[in-house]
């Protein structure tokens, strides 16, 4: 890539803006995480090196090397392993369940759960060379109670992508209980997911659905199932073959679909809903339980290093909390999937909020309930 100075400005505002957005997520509720302050010398002294080897619990496709290539170069002889979660209720659960990853990689509405049940440690930022890279802006998303316990990482918009040889226009999120298109809509395999929909549609407030508000959202998914050609749960894996071979019209997908979907030459377009967008956040964090804390904060600065943060962008055609790389974005294809050229999509765009642990569970057990019909 070519940097171009001129557009940093451009993201530095867009940055701005979902911090802006999301500024509860720095409240000031919950308890402490319950990581190690630093000990005294003579401790110090007596603790035994760190395992060379770190366990992620990362999302499928993140394995990949290009994804933390710097680290891999730097430390031919660690050793890294991967264990997946299908989405955020599941990587919460693992690591509630007892999970021995080091790091953990999850996205923003969640970032409470963690320090509230203790599971992450906080972040020494002084020790991440790439940390200055990060908009002071970004940086605060992955703040608890004024504390760092995150390093975000990937970031990106939701909305509905449709082929336009099936489908003239979309102009709301309700197209995915159009039954015109009956047998090739796509919904993701997630309850909180489904939950935020629903709210967009019927104009309710996501952080406050009562029950009655949830009994009517299981009742119109429910309905709304045998529309669906599946549910998916991977964008790479069984979202964007099916939108490519044109058998999925109308989904539920990420910019990143998009953006493969345009490179190769399908007839797609991706909605600016009237209820708005939808934008996320990956964060990273380290175990509170880890026996190798300082080799994750390595592995953490170097996913924040211009190659691997580079890879995020045009691989998976995600965005990445590097600014640079960011500015440096030259590829028409990415500017129309980032929406670099309409800056108006963020005045409209809804940014997840956190909710409550109550509300996490009852939304992720509704969509249990919606599948097993």
């Amino acid at each position: 890539m070519t940097i171009q100075l001129q557009r940093e400005g451009r993201w530095l505002a867009l940055v701005t803006i979902l911090c802006l957005a999301l500024a509860a997520c720095t409240g000031e509720t919950g308890a402490s995480a319950a990581g190690p302050s630093s000990a005294p010398a003579s401790e110090e002294a007596s603790v035994e090196p760190e395992p060379d080897e770190l366990l992620v619990l990362e999302w499928a496709g993140y394995e990949a090397e290009d994804f933390w290539v710097e680290f891999a170069e730097a430390n031919a002889d660690t050793q890294v392993d991967f264990e997946f979660g299908a989405n955020d209720a599941d990587i919460l659960a693992q690591m509630q369940a007892g999970s021995q990853a080091d790091i953990f990689h999850f996205y923003t509405g969640w970032q409470q759960f963690y320090v509230d049940e203790g599971l992450v440690r906080e972040i020494d930022t002084s020790k991440l060379a790439n940390w200055d890279k990060v908009p002071d802006e970004m940086k605060a998303l992955g703040q608890v109670n004024g504390k760092q316990y995150y390093v975000p990482w990937d970031w990106g918009f939701t909305s509905i992508l449709y082929n336009t040889d099936h489908v003239a226009e979309v102009t709301s999120w309700d197209a995915l209980f159009n039954e015109e298109y009956a047998g090739h809509i796509s919904m993701w395999d997630d309850g909180p997911a489904a939950v935020t929909v629903s709210a967009y549609i019927n104009g309710w407030d996501e952080t406050a659905i009562t029950d009655e508000q949830l009994a009517q959202i299981e009742a119109d998914w429910i309905e709304q199932k045998p529309l669906n050609l599946h549910y998916w749960d991977s964008e790479y894996e069984n979202l964007c073959p099916e939108v490519i071979s044109g058998d999925i019209w109308v989904a539920y997908a990420w910019q990143g679909c998009y953006a493969t979907a345009l490179y190769e030459g399908v007839p797609v377009a991706y909605a600016n809903p009237e209820e708005g967008r939808n934008s996320w956040v990956g964060l990273y964090g380290i175990s509170a339980t880890s026996d190798s804390p300082e080799l994750a904060l390595e592995f953490l600065d170097a996913k924040l290093g211009e190659m691997s943060c580079g890879n995020a962008v045009t691989l998976f055609y995600y965005g990445c909390a590097n600014a640079d790389v960011m500015a440096a974005i030259d590829d028409e294809t990415l500017i129309e999937a980032f929406a670099i050229n309409d800056p108006g999509v963020l005045e409209t765009t809804n940014f997840t909020p956190p909710v409550t642990a109550e509300q996490r569970d009852a939304w992720t057990a509704m969509w249990t309930r919606v599948k097993a019909e």
